[in-house]
């Protein structure tokens, strides 16, 4: 008697597929190593990011407990996956060239999202949805957004920190981001800003919604809350803060005793962030406990496994286009340096310029030490008659995360400077027109007029989002990412804005025959 085998030859091409989008997956894990490595190195280092290196262990049990209910049925493959996969390694390709780290990393979340559809299609997408936002989250913002959201986040937290201090029966002044008590200063510093808490509460606050079994508008409420917990709590840490040092003196606002006034409030925001549930509980849902509002139930396991209707054709192409186009990326990421023009150092710049001479100013390191520049000039340039003419430049060889030019409108408030009017003018300068940004900024009684623009390879940007994109296209095409920031001010008097103008103008004409040698065209 013969016993024949029965074979599934669908069920073993699946599986060779399978292979195949796994071998897939290693080579886009390969081409995305260096990247990764410098994500990790970040998140070890950094106190708002530091919470991150536990985000792939979350990520992959939320995954983990959907897979019963993924294998109910063989997943649909989708083409998108490819494209978004194209997409993503085009990105990383011009990040490497341009050497700007977040966007790499924000391309290999793109990278996972056109896996994710290449296997399982957006069923497989809807699900992991929430746990590709939490990882997101945890890559570090690019420096430009950083930089606004601190500034704006510190006025924000030293304002309300102020009020709360006044209440508390204390006379303070404020002046831009530091706290005059008399005795002692305290200045919001960029780690006092807030966003120590925000990061990684925005986490735990998705980790929750996440849970419950909510409406999706309270799931919504609960992330979006965050924030204004966040500025609270941080400006009540100010306020205590403020509190302590005029009742025991200088000594509480360093050392052990402020950091653990932040993990106390820290603590605090995540018990507000639970009132919350608490409330929606007692005003919604009267009956059972409040565990009864999250699903931590362990889902049932199945005797299925996930089976993906992969077909080899796709998978192949996405392994071509990652070996090429990521390949390409590795390689480069290696062998490939930005080039740096030559040009003239600011420490030969004239010292005479439209009949004014100079009187040059320095940075302390604190202040270098966040600006980072590769050269800078800073000084005043006075004549016997008008008021003096401010000049500042600053320039980078090569613009990364963490060392790149920044717009001014993030420092002036910081300064105690409040902005009274901000436009864009357009004056003639050597049978062109240059637009700079105009900016009329006061403090008590004292009012100044600014220009400043940025300059890259000899084009003059007004915006610095577009001035920042446009490195991306210089690195590509010219192989470099320099740029300089030039700004010149003046104090008006009598509010006579008219002859501020001009004066400035006539400045800029006077330095525009010699800048060219210090700002690479």
């Amino acid at each position: 008697m013969t016993v024949q085998t029965e074979t599934k030859p669908a069920d073993t091409a699946k599986n060779i597929d399978s292979r195949y989008f796994f071998a897939l997956g290693a080579l886009v894990f390969c081409v995305y190593a260096p990247s990764l490595v410098n994500l990790f190195e970040q998140w070890w280092n950094s106190p708002e990011y530091g919470h991150g290196l536990f985000m792939p262990f979350v990520v992959g049990y939320m995954i983990y407990r959907k897979l019963p209910f993924l294998a109910k049925e063989p997943l649909q493959s989708s083409v998108f996956g490819i494209f978004m996969l194209l997409a993503a390694l085009s990105l990383l390709l011009a990040a490497t060239l341009a050497d700007i780290e977040s966007i790499k990393h924000y391309s290999f979340c793109i990278a996972l999202s056109g896996l994710i559809l290449l296997y399982g299609g957006f069923r497989f997408l809807k699900i992991a949805l929430t746990p590709l936002l939490l990882l997101f989250l945890v890559i570090p913002l690019p420096y430009l957004l950083i930089s606004s959201l601190t500034a704006g986040l510190q006025l924000v937290s030293s304002e309300l920190g102020t009020g709360l201090i006044r209440f508390f029966g204390i006379p303070v002044f404020l002046e831009g981001n530091i706290i005059d008590m008399g005795t002692y200063k305290l200045q919001v510093v960029e780690a006092c800003s807030g966003l120590r808490y925000l990061y990684p509460l925005l986490s735990i606050s998705l980790l929750v919604a996440y849970f419950l079994k909510t409406p999706l508008w309270f799931k919504a409420f609960i992330v979006l809350s965050t924030i204004p917990v966040t500025i609270f709590m941080n400006s009540l840490r100010i306020a205590i803060t403020g509190v302590l040092v005029n009742q025991y003196g200088n000594e509480v606002a360093e050392g052990f005793l402020h950091d653990f006034e932040g993990w106390v409030v820290f603590l605090a925001a995540f018990v507000c962030l639970m009132a919350e549930v608490w409330l929606f509980k007692a005003i919604f849902i009267r009956k059972g406990s409040l565990h009864d509002l999250f699903d931590f139930s362990s889902t049932e396991s199945s005797e299925k496994s996930v089976v993906s209707q992969l077909s080899l054709r796709s998978c192949l192409s996405a392994i071509a286009l990652t070996f090429f186009i990521g390949g390409s990326a590795l390689y480069l990421a290696f062998n490939s340096e930005l080039r740096v023009p030559e040009r003239s150092l600011f420490a030969e710049f004239p010292m005479r310029i439209d009949g004014r001479n100079v009187v040059l100013d320095s940075f302390g390191q604190d202040v270098l030490d966040i600006l980072k520049p590769d050269d800078y000039f800073i000084g005043s340039y006075h004549n016997k008659v008008d008021n003096p003419v401010g000049l500042y430049m600053v320039y980078y060889a090569q613009q990364k995360d963490g060392s790149a030019l920044h717009s001014p409108k993030v420092c002036i408030p910081g300064g105690g400077w409040v902005v009274e009017d901000e436009r864009i003018e357009a004056f003639n300068l050597n049978g062109g027109d240059l637009e700079v940004n105009r900016v009329v900024i006061r403090k008590g009684e004292l009012t100044q007029l600014v220009y400043y623009w940025i300059d890259q390879m000899g084009v003059s940007y007004t915006n610095e989002y577009l001035a920042r994109a446009s490195l991306i296209k210089n690195a590509v095409m010219q192989n470099r990412s320099d740029g300089s920031l030039v700004r010149v001010n003046i104090v008006v008097s009598d509010q006579d804005f008219l002859a501020a103008d001009i004066q400035l103008q006539n400045f800029i004409r006077g330095m525009s025959g010699s800048i060219g040698h210090f700002l690479p065209q």
